[in-house]
């Protein structure tokens, strides 16, 4: 019987072993052409309208709040361009939003627009035909970052394939950016998808984005083209499929299509209103004009798992010295501080810093694994005198809102990545507060030294963690050991206080699954 069954495991490892060989690979061998960002000196009438409002040599800043404003301020800068589009992200999904920007991007290079589009490939294996015929456009180029090799929308492959290239492909590119003519530039956590832009019927991400204008935009096309030229960014033209001029013309045709019905349409009229460029272009709205700081990690860290830290993006932000001295505010979706982290934390409520920090409840995170890992550092993290504010998946219709959840019946789940430091600097990027983003993802995120956008970004936390939206993880008094401290959430419910001995809005099956991911020594892949 022994035999038996080791034979049967040899044969399925020799099954599993032949399964990619059986499946399309990536042409590595495919050229990489040289290119870089346009210089910021060249005339548009981009550059026209900011020189009235951007100090010559500064940058300035606009929140990106509301998702519907994120998504109509994408298109403006791509239907605005006349030189080039530089596009970067983590997710690129091919539901309406996404179809959206498609469409914006196909219609600038219609126009003779350079569009530059570098995704990473955790989410591409089954988009490989529409990122070659998106490529096959004279003015447009695809690159995938850090590629699976074996091309395979097959779940045994896929698994073989990650087994065998674990260390390699569990390092992702988590950067978002969107530049038009290197003259304004959005960054934030959003990715391209209808649950970033309030337009999903389950699921809506409470995030933000900054629209950036000037010098700083310089530094993020200069990031762009580290990324583009990294060896890890593959050409489109590698994926082994080819698809003809006719196919790039039937897409061409269909999203040029949707466009022109979505912009007839409801739904279409309240994005174009909701579009920021206008007012702000024409000097009806201000711009934060702030000096900044770029903060990148470089692209060869999906490459080198023992980089030095002092070179990632958590080294970086040390390196500025902003050392808070009467408040810490993080808001994060996947929040493990991990030891380095609660050093910092003792640290700063030794110095009387007050620290808030806003992140998902169980209920509302759409990766329950990682509120695993938050779990196990709750206690520690109050008992260091840190409040805490887990957001609610449904908050109550009450004035002043985070998000209009009374527009929709989807859930809410946080999202945004965003800290403040004495309402005086404030931190919009794509960084977690988790050991994934610090030591395995690479990450991008801008450090604008502005009182008045940090108390904006406090503002909206602030609403955030009102007890109608979140809920208030406390320590039950008296605690006499450190093993028997005990949590309860505090939160208003139909305007009453309301106390919970267990997380709330999970089922004792939940409960059980997260003490057993408490329980497992996984907190670096988190």
């Amino acid at each position: 019987m022994g035999k038996r069954l080791s034979a049967l495991a040899g044969l399925a490892v020799a099954v599993l072993a032949a399964l990619p060989g059986c499946a399309p690979m990536l042409r590595v061998d495919a050229p990489r052409p040289p290119s870089h960002a346009i210089t910021q000196a060249a005339d548009s009438p981009l550059k026209t309208a900011l020189a009235a409002h951007i100090p010559p040599g500064e940058s300035g800043f606009h929140l990106l709040h509301a998702g519907r404003a994120a998504l109509a301020a994408r298109l403006a800068l791509a239907e605005r361009a006349v030189h080039s589009l530089d596009v970067q992200y983590y997710l690129f999904h091919t539901d309406t939003s996404g179809k959206l920007v498609t469409a914006a991007l196909l219609a600038a290079a219609e126009r003779g627009v350079r569009v530059r589009v570098l995704v990473d490939d955790i989410d591409s294996l089954d988009k490989d035909v529409r990122l070659a015929t998106l490529d096959r456009h004279p003015n447009i180029e695809v690159r995938l970052f850090n590629p699976f090799r074996t091309r395979s929308s097959n779940l045994l492959v896929k698994a073989w394939q990650a087994l065998r290239d674990h260390v390699r492909l569990n390092r992702r590119m988590h950067n978002k950016a969107f530049i038009a003519d290197n003259q304004l530039a959005i960054t934030g956590g959003r990715n391209i998808g209808d649950e970033y832009f309030e337009a999903h019927d389950g699921l809506d991400f409470v995030d933000l984005d900054v629209l950036a204008a000037g010098a700083i935009v310089d530094d993020l096309s200069r990031s762009f083209d580290a990324y583009w030229s990294d060896e890890a960014a593959v050409p489109a033209s590698a994926l082994p499929v080819a698809p003809d001029d006719a196919r790039l013309q039937r897409a061409t045709r269909r999203l040029d299509q949707l466009r022109s019905e979505h912009a007839k349409s409801e739904a279409g009229r309240t994005l174009a209103a909701a579009d920021p460029l206008p007012a702000l272009l024409a000097g009806h709205t201000a711009w934060h004009i702030a000096p900044a700081d770029l903060i990148v990690d470089p692209p060869s860290k999906a490459r080198e798992p023992d980089k030095p830290t002092a070179r990632l993006l958590i080294g970086q932000l040390a390196g500025l010295w902003i050392d808070p001295r009467q408040r810490a505010l993080i808001v994060s979706p996947y929040f493990v501080p991990g030891p380095m982290g609660m050093a910092y934390f003792r640290y700063w409520h030794h110095q009387g810093v007050h620290i808030d920090i806003l992140t998902n409840a169980y209920s509302a995170s759409d990766v329950p694994v990682v509120h695993a890992g938050y779990a196990n550092y709750r206690v520690p993290l109050l008992q260091t005198g840190v409040r805490l504010y887990e957001l609610k998946p449904v908050a109550e219709p009450v004035g002043g809102r985070l998000r209009d959840l009374g527009s929709s019946a989807s859930r809410a789940s946080l999202h945004a990545k965003a800290f403040v430091f004495d309402d005086l600097h404030v931190f919009i990027g794509s960084f977690n507060f988790d050991p994934r983003s610090a030591h395995l993802n690479t990450e991008l995120g801008i450090v604008i030294h502005s009182p008045a956008l940090a108390r904006e970004v406090t503002a909206i936390a602030e609403d955030a963690m009102r007890p109608e939206r979140s809920y208030q993880p406390r320590l039950i008094e008296p605690v006499d050991t450190p093993d028997e401290a005990r949590v309860q959430w505090h939160d208003t419910f139909q305007g009453s206080e309301r106390v919970s001995d267990v997380e709330p809005g999970t089922t004792p099956l939940q409960r059980a699954l997260l003490r057993i991911l408490r329980a497992l020594p996984i907190e670096e892949h988190l």
